[in-house]
């Protein structure tokens, strides 16, 4: 899937983590923007794309190969390797809660406990969010990868079910936009109602999730390819087709648009 729905899908667990805290709405906002990041981070290994990678990245560490070569590789730094593991997300949230304790003066390792259980929904925002991610991109088609490399350093990929095609999605988003708006809502009902509020944020999420899974699973093509493809392009086609049946002239034109101001693949 494309980086806006992985993003959009952060933020939905972030409203319902939000919602289960409890917390200030400024401490809700930070739950929120860690969903956002652990969303859309994996996608990171996607840099070697970038135009200027070879003579900047590239040249800095001496690759014997191109971004591209390392984008469609089974290298570790490859897109779907690593960076699309559950091992990533441990890393980085391993790394920053050192980084925290080292930089905060006269913390103490023992009070890590303390610390941890402090910022536990932070955390927990993040490492959900990350796991979505992978999740969401194994209906998409195998491909150059065969799915993502869920449990680095093992060397086998899951996925690559060809469900779906890579973007254009609009049905799938339009259901977590749903799901964020509507807890949304019920963030801003008062605390003294947290036990229906979080009852019905996690509700409203599993209702998402299931309809989720329910358009993937009913889409009329199959996506699945390995390797390159010469129907790239007759299944782009084929995708918006299918979209245009689900929603309808009117919406699909809107999303469409939507599509059309956006810099990137949606």
């Amino acid at each position: 899937m494309d980086i806006i729905s992985h993003t959009l899908t952060g933020i939905a667990v972030g409203t319902v983590v939000a919602t289960l805290s409890n917390k200030t709405y400024k401490e809700k906002a930070g739950i929120m923007l860690i969903g956002a990041l652990g969303g859309a981070l994996p996608d990171l290994d996607a840099i070697s794309l970038w135009s200027k990678f070879d003579t900047t990245l590239g040249a800095y560490f001496r690759l014997a190969h191109t971004g591209r070569q390392i984008y469609t590789g089974k290298f570790w730094y490859s897109h779907h390797a690593a960076m699309h593991s559950m091992l990533a997300p441990l890393l980085f949230l391993l790394i920053a809660v050192i980084i925290k304790v080292l930089c905060k003066k006269g913390r103490k390792i023992s009070n890590l406990t303390q610390y941890l259980k402090q910022k536990k929904f932070l955390l927990s925002t993040f490492f959900l969010a990350y796991m979505c991610h992978l999740l969401e991109d194994m209906p998409t088609p195998a491909s150059v990868w065969g799915g993502v490399n869920l449990f680095y350093p093992s060397t086998g990929y899951i996925g690559g079910y060809g469900k779906i095609w890579w973007w254009n999605n609009y049905d799938l988003v339009i259901i977590v936009s749903a799901v964020i708006l509507l807890n949304l809502i019920i963030n801003s009902i008062p605390k003294r109602y947290h036990s229906i509020k979080w009852k019905t944020s996690i509700a409203i999420f599993f209702t998402g999730l299931g309809l989720f899974l329910v358009q993937i699973n009913t889409r009329t093509i199959d996506f699945s390819y390995e390797g390159s493809t010469t129907k790239y392009n007759h299944f782009e086609s084929e995708s918006k087709k299918i979209q245009k049946e689900i929603l309808g002239d009117k919406l699909y034109h809107i999303m469409s648009r939507i599509d059309s101001y956006i810099p990137l693949h949606f």
